[in-house]
């Protein structure tokens, strides 16, 4: 996850070992900052299934994280728009990536209803959403 995080989120190239070098994960700031904000309770991952795409029997493990908000933005203070994969979506009144999505009815309504998504994440959204007093529980 938090190699989807650092290309997504920070713009930063895919890391996936195809380069002939293992991954160095102790040695990567990102890592070790995800793993510090676990160990501190500001980072809570929860993995709430699996899909299987019938198509390609491709499996998607379904899963959310909870993030405290000063922490993500310690970590994540230099997220991008436009990444290799497309744009991230922000909230309607704001071009911020830094201001979020409000995870509200409304909002979840919308991104399930009038945004592009595939299958994977809107079946995790909605998820995330009926699960979202466990998942916030503090």
């Amino acid at each position: 996850m938090v190699r989807e995080y650092s290309e997504e989120v920070l713009g930063e190239p895919e890391l996936d070992g195809s380069q002939g070098e293992p991954i160095d994960y102790e040695g990567w700031s990102l890592y070790r900052d995800m793993q510090r904000g676990r160990e501190d309770g500001k980072v809570t991952p929860y993995c709430l299934g699996v899909g299987l795409d019938a198509l390609t029997l491709t499996a998607t493990f379904l899963t959310v994280v909870v993030i405290d908000g000063d922490f993500f933005n310690d970590v994540f203070g230099n997220a991008v728009q436009i990444n290799a994969e497309g744009s991230l979506v922000s909230a309607l009144e704001s071009t911020a990536v830094s201001d979020g999505v409000p995870f509200t009815e409304e909002t979840v309504r919308r991104m399930l209803t009038s945004e592009p998504m595939a299958s994977p994440g809107a079946c995790i959204l909605g998820r995330a959403w009926e699960l979202r007093d466990v998942l916030l529980r503090s």
